[in-house]
């Protein structure tokens, strides 16, 4: 299914470097334009958008999205004159050349040609968008001025410039970005996880590395057709590295839906069926029968292999978490909840950050 109509923009609303949010005569009534691809408008100008998503209905965004001009222009040239020849959004209409940081042409090149090993270094694994800038903002409370570095995997949204939460992390001093596969607006460019991998350790130096994936996940209801499948390609390929992973829990006891209630299928299946090396898997603190229901959860699989599952003896990372909250620059939330609504979600991923910076030495 493909849909797409005709639109006048009565307004720009927001605009910056990357993109332009529109208020358009459109059923949904706004639109974003992203300007790598298409020129920016003016009030008045029509665009052709992109609306199968909005008639569909999906949850993330609610935006349709600028095709291009419905009158004539003459063409554009967006970027840089970069030497990069990675292409993104490959065999789309909007396939674009990047510079990546293994490619011939870049300054790092000769790094990727030498032998890498994590060496123990812990790596966060977060399936959700919503969890990246609390575990940012709560790494800060934490340790103060600790580097982080995400890397957006291409299972969900491509552009990352469709998160507002990365636009604002992209202005914080000890953030920084690597969009891999076909994602593509990271503040560095990789072709595979592994090379990202690689350069955050060896070149930005990160402290804290976090794999984790834009905004706008894929979901069907069925065992394994949903991105966060993506999770064991992550933990083999760190484990494989010699690193650690640390799989952020996906935990609620507010959403309904039976596969998320307590610890999600999400984080289950992938971890139990299809990761194939030891990981760190840490609760927050919570009340018993709520403990029960995990217990009972974990029970319930069979895992590939043993795991170091942690559940937190008294409730250490509320304090920071609290702190973090009023911290970030943005209202955090996920699946329009807050913490009021899903308290366990939040502190699952509060616990997992304070948890695995305990593991990490000084000097790694």
């Amino acid at each position: 299914m493909y849909t797409e109509t005709k639109a006048t923009v009565l307004a720009v609303w927001y605009e910056d470097e990357e993109v332009q949010k529109l208020t358009t005569d459109s059923e949904v009534g706004r639109a974003i334009l992203f300007k790598r691809f298409t020129p920016p408008v003016k009030a008045g100008e029509q665009v052709w958008v992109n609306t199968t998503a909005t008639t569909l209905k999906l949850g993330t965004g609610g935006w349709d999205i600028v095709r291009s001009l419905a009158g004539n222009h003459d063409g554009m040239i967006a970027g840089s004159w970069e030497a990069g020849h990675i292409m993104k959004a490959r065999y789309t209409p909007v396939q674009h050349s990047v510079l990546t940081v293994e490619e011939q042409q870049s300054d790092f090149h000769d790094i990727f040609c030498e032998p890498f090993s994590l060496a123990g270094t812990h790596v966060w694994l977060a399936e959700l968008h919503s969890m990246v800038p609390l575990m940012y903002y709560m790494a800060q409370e934490l340790q103060e001025g600790i580097s982080c570095c995400v890397i957006f995997d291409d299972q969900a949204a491509l552009p990352l410039a469709l998160s507002d939460q990365l636009r604002e992390l992209h202005r914080e001093e000890f953030f920084s970005s690597i969009t891999v596969g076909q994602a593509f607006g990271g503040q560095y460019e990789a072709v595979t996880l592994a090379s990202a991998l690689q350069f955050a350790k060896m070149v930005l130096q990160a402290k804290m590395i976090v794999i984790s994936v834009g905004p706008g996940v894929v979901g069907t209801g069925t065992v394994y057709g949903f991105s966060g499948m993506a999770q064991a390609n992550w933990s083999n390929t760190v484990s494989a590295l010699g690193g650690m992973p640390i799989w952020v829990p996906r935990l609620s006891f507010a959403d309904k839906r039976e596969r998320h209630y307590g610890l999600s299928h999400h984080t289950l299946t992938p971890l139990s069926r299809f990761t194939l090396k030891e990981v760190v898997l840490p609760f927050p603190y919570l009340d018993d029968k709520y403990r029960q229901v995990i217990k009972r959860q974990l029970k319930e699989v069979s895992f590939q292999c043993s795991h170091q599952i942690h559940f937190a003896e008294r409730n250490q990372a509320q304090s920071a978490f609290l702190r973090a909250l009023k911290a970030a620059k943005l209202p955090l939330q996920t699946m329009g909840r807050s913490f009021a609504d899903d308290p366990a979600f939040f502190l699952a991923v509060a616990e997992a950050v304070r948890f695995g910076l305990e593991l990490v030495p000084s000097t790694d």
